[in-house]
C-alpha cells in the first residue's frame, strides 16, 4: 500500500507543479495561478481547508462572467511554507504582497469556508485594494467543531483521502453520499435527492470529484490545515469589525461544516452586507440544487461593486 500511495502522491505532486507558479514576494514565497482577461476585474481566491491553488475552479462562473481569477496557495498549503504568514493577519498580507507582484492594485476579495478570516483580514487590513468582499459558505468568528473519527479518516489523513480520491473513479456515488452526509444538515431524505441531483450531470459530477483530488496529497496540505484549525478556535466575534467594503455573504441553510450562523454573523455586523441564503443549500454551494441563484446574486453584485473598478 505505501509504494502506491507514494506513486499516486508523486504523480499527483507533479501535476500540481506544472499547473502553478512560485514567485517571491517580500512575505515570502507564494504559489498561485491565475486566468482571464488581465484588465477585468481582479478576484482573488482564498480557499478553504484543506485546499490550495487548485481549488481555483471554483472561480469558473465568475470567468464566465469575464473576471479575472487569481488563485493562491494560503500558508502551509501545497507550494507556498507556513512561513510566509501563519496568522490571518500575516497571510492578508502575504495576498498583498503577491498582488504588488502581480501589478494588481484592486481586487475582489473572495473567501470560501475556511479561507473566510484570512479574506476578512485582507478587507480590514488592505481596504484601499479591496473594492467588494465576497464570503461563501465562510467562517467569520470562532470554529472549533467536534470532527469525527470518521471524518478525520475519510477526508482528513493521507492514505483516507487517497482512497477517497481512488473510489470516487469507480463509487462515485457513494464517495458522494458520505460527503453530503458529512457536509451538510439535510434529512435522509433530501440528502438522497440531493445526491441524485449532482449524479444527473457531467459537471456536477466532475466537480465531485476535483473537490475529492483537492484534498491530496493530504501531506502537502496538512501544515496549513493544522494551523488554521488551532487558529479557527480562538477567533471571537471581532473579526467582521472594521469590514467597510460592500459584501456578499452566501451560505446554505442546510450547511452541516460551518453553520449559517457564520453567515448570519457576518451580514449583522459588516455594514451594508448582503446576505443571501440558499434554501436546501450545503457546504459546497457549487453542489447545492439552488446554487444558481448564488450565482444570480454574485452577478447583481458584481454589476455594482465591480464596474466601479479600476
Amino acid at each position: 500500500m505505501t509504494w502506491a500511495y507514494n506513486r499516486f502522491a508523486s504523480h499527483r505532486r507533479a501535476a500540481l507543479r506544472s499547473g502553478s507558479t512560485v514567485t517571491g514576494t517580500r512575505a515570502g514565497p507564494v504559489e498561485y495561478v491565475q486566468d482571464g482577461p488581465q484588465a477585468a476585474v481582479a478576484v482573488l481566491l482564498f480557499h478553504g481547508s484543506p485546499g490550495g491553488y487548485d481549488q481555483r475552479w471554483l472561480l469558473d462562473p465568475l470567468l464566465d462572467l469575464g473576471c479575472r481569477a487569481i488563485a493562491w496557495s494560503r500558508p502551509g498549503y501545497l507550494r507556498t511554507p507556513l512561513t510566509t504568514g501563519a496568522g490571518f493577519p500575516a497571510q492578508a498580507d502575504a495576498a498583498a504582497a503577491l498582488l504588488d507582484h502581480l501589478g494588481v492594485s484592486e481586487v475582489i476579495a473572495y473567501g470560501i469556508s475556511g479561507g473566510g478570516p484570512s479574506a476578512l483580514e485582507f478587507a480590514r487590513r488592505h481596504p484601499a485594494r479591496t473594492a467588494a468582499l465576497i464570503l461563501e459558505s465562510a467562517i467569520t468568528r470562532r470554529y472549533d467543531p467536534k470532527i469525527p473519527v470518521l471524518a478525520r479518516t475519510v477526508f482528513l489523513s493521507r492514505y483516507g483521502t487517497w482512497a477517497t480520491a481512488t473510489l470516487s473513479r469507480l463509487r462515485l456515488r457513494a464517495v458522494l453520499g458520505d460527503f453530503v452526509r458529512q457536509e451538510s444538515t439535510l434529512d435522509d431524505r433530501a440528502r438522497g435527492q440531493a445526491v441524485d441531483w449532482i449524479m444527473a450531470e457531467r459537471e456536477r459530477r466532475e466537480i465531485t470529484q476535483r473537490l475529492v483530488l483537492s484534498l491530496t496529497p493530504h501531506e502537502d496540505r496538512a501544515p496549513g490545515l493544522r494551523n488554521d484549525l488551532a487558529r479557527f478556535a480562538m477567533l471571537d466575534d471581532s473579526l467582521t469589525a472594521d469590514v467597510g467594503c460592500p459584501a456578499l455573504v452566501l451560505h446554505g441553510s442546510h450547511d452541516g461544516d460551518v453553520d449559517a450562523a457564520h453567515a448570519h454573523h457576518a451580514a449583522a455586523t459588516i455594514s451594508g452586507a448582503v446576505l443571501h441564503i440558499v434554501p436546501g443549500g450545503w457546504h459546497v454551494l457549487r453542489l447545492s440544487a439552488g446554487h444558481e441563484s448564488a450565482l444570480e446574486a454574485t452577478r447583481d453584485f458584481l454589476n455594482v461593486h465591480g464596474s466601479s473598478m479600476h
